[in-house]
């Protein structure tokens, strides 16, 4: 829920927000790099809640939080809110928001509704040199488990869909016995590897990590992204295609009032 003490005016309250936390630096080798954040990014929600406590006290919590399940993390960068889960300690160093900053930030952040954790889906966007952005939806699909080659269809993995295919006209050619063997193995071979073999094809199409976003949907993940690279375009777009670059209107050429010139 927006929080209420921001609603009723920004003068006497920015002071009390001071504690939010803004990344300085980040090391070369770190969970930050990773998650794609930045320098100047602001950390100003924690599991849902604005934070408040301090640096040492957040450094703390990232060391002794549970690997399962991480830490929720909401981050302002520049007009743009967006939620992690991060898994252990940042890699970073950080400071307090600069006061002449603050109430700007303030502003931005003052009537964001804060999401539950459990309304959450984990979502990794990888994108290409073009620009173009595929995106995972990490939550369990048990049309991967339960029908293999549907999921394939789906996700467009046409070579993996020959060669499930192939064995299962094998092995039901031999006997269905063997077919129901094979088809429960291979439900089981998808239902633990699914991610990592759609991760591996994208990849191979030359797509890179790009960021990990936690949100509630899919359109959400979108306008996410095309806000941080207003030239992202996606595969079945929910929110449009990037608007054309505009091109700068040409001058008009004044007349010369001598005649041949």
């Amino acid at each position: 829920m927006p929080d209420e003490s921001l609603e009723s005016g920004l003068g006497e309250n920015v002071n009390a927000y001071s504690s939010l936390l803004a990344v300085k630096e980040i090391n070369t080798i770190s969970r930050a790099r990773t998650l794609r954040l930045m320098a100047g990014d602001i950390i100003f929600g924690v599991d849902g809640q604005i934070y408040k406590d301090g640096i040492i006290e957040f450094q703390t919590l990232m060391e002794e939080c549970d690997e399962e399940t991480g830490v929720l993390l909401t981050i302002l960068r520049k007009d743009c809110i967006f939620n992690i889960i991060a898994y252990g300690p940042l890699g970073v160093t950080l400071e307090f928001p600069k006061p002449e900053d603050l109430e700007e930030i303030v502003k931005n952040i003052k009537s964001y509704d804060f999401p539950a954790r459990e309304e959450l889906i984990v979502f990794e966007v990888l994108k290409d040199l073009y620009r173009r952005c595929e995106i995972i939806d990490t939550s369990p699909d048990p049309v991967a488990f339960y029908v293999p080659p549907i999921w394939l269809i789906q996700n467009r993995l046409f070579e993996p869909l020959l060669a499930v295919s192939v064995i299962y006209a094998i092995t039901f050619a031999v006997h269905w016995v063997l077919f129901v063997i094979s088809y429960i193995l291979l439900a089981l071979y998808f239902k633990r590897g699914y991610l990592m073999m759609l991760r591996s094809f994208i990849i191979y199409k030359e797509y890179q990590m790009w960021m990990v976003i936690a949100a509630r949907d899919l359109k959400e993940v979108q306008i996410t992204v095309r806000k941080i690279d207003e030239k992202a375009r996606f595969r079945n777009s929910l929110i449009g295609d990037p608007e054309p670059p505009q091109e700068p209107k040409k001058k008009k050429r004044k007349r010369s009032s001598i005649p041949g010139t």
